[in-house]
């Protein structure tokens, strides 16, 4: 009797069981479904759309990360001219296109000012130095991204005026055909004009972010 007792028992906690695996099932299901989810808001958030930039954000190794529109990048331009009235804003340049030849004469902010002004990025944040920190800066590069995540890197090299000190340009403004000022407009508020270079593969147009970095350690070993 006693042992014909104990099988309704054991039948009934193998039930209960049975009935509570699904539940748990669903809601293990759910973790990863929710990761998913988490993550495509994120791409989605982030991800390369394309289409005209209305601004751009300056940020990585600089002391005052800042987001530019036309408004505040013009009077940085106004800005710069007051502190030095010799300082470059405008430059014409001839590079090629895939549609042929092309000049134009670009009005807007040099990007070594752009970084290092006090009014703008106020100067370099020390990066990855590497083994040997002797000017470090050389090290660095600026990355500049379009809307649809074309992007070109600028060395500070190339723009400190201690070494090359060329005028690399983020431009809001140009000269039309007519000769009037006009202010940019398939080409995004804001394009990189990079004097010297043959070809416009660096003139990127929409620019949507501005970003300092330094190149990483060197992967090779010493001997």
């Amino acid at each position: 009797m006693r042992f014909s007792r104990k099988i309704p028992i054991a039948s009934l906690i193998l039930s209960t069981l049975v009935l509570w695996q699904p539940t748990l099932a669903d809601s293990n299901n759910n973790l990863p479904r929710f990761r998913e989810q988490k993550i495509a808001t994120l791409w989605n958030k982030n991800k390369c759309s394309g289409g005209i930039s209305q601004n751009f954000r300056l940020d990585g190794e600089v002391n005052n990360p800042t987001t530019y529109h036309l408004y505040n990048l013009k009077n940085l331009r106004n800005t710069l001219k007051i502190q030095n009235p010799g300082l470059v804003t405008e430059i014409t340049v001839s590079f090629q296109t895939g549609s042929g030849p092309r000049t134009e004469t670009y009005y807007g902010v040099p990007l070594w000012e752009l970084i290092n002004n006090p009014k703008a990025g106020g100067g370099l944040k020390p990066g990855n130095s590497g083994l040997n920190p002797k000017n470090s800066f050389l090290r660095q590069y600026v990355l500049v991204e379009a809307t649809d995540c074309y992007g070109a890197v600028v060395a500070i090299g190339e723009i400190q005026p201690n070494f090359e000190g060329k005028t690399v340009l983020v431009a809001f403004a140009k000269k039309d055909s007519n000769g009037k000022v006009v202010y940019l407009a398939d080409e995004g508020f804001a394009r990189l004009v990079v004097p010297g270079d043959k070809a416009g593969g660096r003139y990127v147009s929409n620019v949507r972010n501005i970003i300092v970095l330094s190149a990483p350690p060197s992967p090779l070993k010493q001997k």
